[in-house]
């Protein structure tokens, strides 16, 4: 961006946008893989069976890693995966109401190089189907311990317990508290998604379904770090609250510390707090509001703003610019809302069609 700068006659380190997708991804990876995530990253695919030593290291990043293992046995012990079906169509013919039971088995859904959110698909899915996924470890393990035990003892010998498949080894079964950290990820993991969706977009405005507005706002990127970052505060706090907080205290405090990184870069570009400022529903009143703790970075982006004002606008014709725009009807604008959330949908329908800009 300097280069191209220097080519065309701006500074280009001041119009250096980051890319949040990838900021979000690196935050998300953080908070399922901890200190490594790359060492992870050429394992994610569900095509074919893990070695022991691949299984043994997914198994130490915590319930994630013991979720990934037992998704690619289930998908890839074909008796495994007719058996599950199976117990999924019982449930379903036993179904009560007939919407119920005009659904269809569902596939556990595996991570691949897609990254988070292949993850966050797979943890979504399986909590969809925790009953039937429990179920099916029960039955595999009694009809383990059929085939396997002697007809003259009626015990399991020891020599075929050694030989025990790894899904129903003690040491990977997902417990109950495994089961609530993956609740509590797939949480964290939803505001991921809803911050990258809305972010995703050229920001025109539009008419959509039940109110008007825009996707990909700058002004949006500020506040979307806002919201990841006082989450993830939050769920610090739940994190000291689990029986076994170890990995998703980590995960947690890691990805905290990733946005807060690309967070603090944010005063390199201007045009982050200028739009923000700018806008007729925050202004200078959201940075009062939100930051009134930190009074150095209110006066930081208030001189960003002046920079940017006294570079590239002080000097423009502000009264012909005036005349060129005054309105035809002389109507006062419309009355703006005080601060809303742009990542939540009640608040988009109810408030973004009257902040148009």
């Amino acid at each position: 961006m300097e280069v191209i700068g220097a080519e065309l006659g701006f500074n280009g380190r001041l119009r250096r946008g980051r890319c949040i997708g990838h900021t979000i991804n690196l935050a998300a990876k953080a908070l399922l893989f901890g200190h490594h995530p790359d060492a992870f990253e050429k394992q994610l695919t569900g095509a074919v069976a893990l070695t022991d030593a691949d299984y043994q290291q997914w198994r130490s990043t915590g319930p994630v890693g013991k979720l990934h293992n037992l998704v690619v046995d289930v998908r890839n012990v074909h008796r495994l995966s007719y058996r599950f079906r199976r117990l999924q169509q019982d449930e379903i013919d036993r179904a009560a109401i007939p919407t119920d039971r005009a659904r269809r088995p569902l596939r556990l859904v595996s991570d691949n190089e897609t990254r988070w959110l292949s993850q966050l698909y797979m943890i979504r899915r399986a909590l969809l189907l925790k009953i039937p996924l429990k179920m099916l470890l029960v039955v595999a393990r009694e009809d383990w311990d059929h085939e396997n035990r002697s007809k003259r003892t009626g015990r399991v010998p020891s020599a075929k317990l050694i030989k025990l498949p790894r899904y129903l080894r003690e040491e990977n079964h997902l417990l109950d508290n495994d089961w609530e950290v993956l609740r509590h990820l797939e949480s964290i993991l939803t505001i991921f998604e809803t911050v990258v969706k809305t972010l995703e977009g050229d920001g025109k405005v539009r008419d959509r379904q039940g109110w008007s507005g825009s996707y990909g706002n700058v002004w949006d990127v500020v506040l979307g770090f806002e919201l990841l970052l006082s989450k993830l505060e939050e769920f610090k706090l739940l994190a000291e609250g689990l029986p076994d907080p170890e990995h998703f205290r980590i995960g947690v405090n890691l990805a905290w510390e990733k946005l807060d990184i690309y967070y603090q870069r944010l005063d390199e570009t201007p045009i982050y707090y200028t739009a923000l400022a700018l806008h007729p529903a925050y202004r200078w009143d959201w940075f009062n509001e939100i930051w009134q703790l930190k009074p150095e970075w209110i006066e930081k982006a208030k001189a960003l703003v002046h920079e940017v004002w006294v570079a590239d606008y002080a000097h423009l014709d502000i009264r012909a610019i005036s005349r060129e725009s005054a309105r035809s009807d002389d109507e006062p604008p419309a009355k703006r809302p005080r601060f809303f959330n742009p990542f939540e949908a009640t608040d988009r329908a109810a408030k973004l069609p009257l902040v148009r800009t």
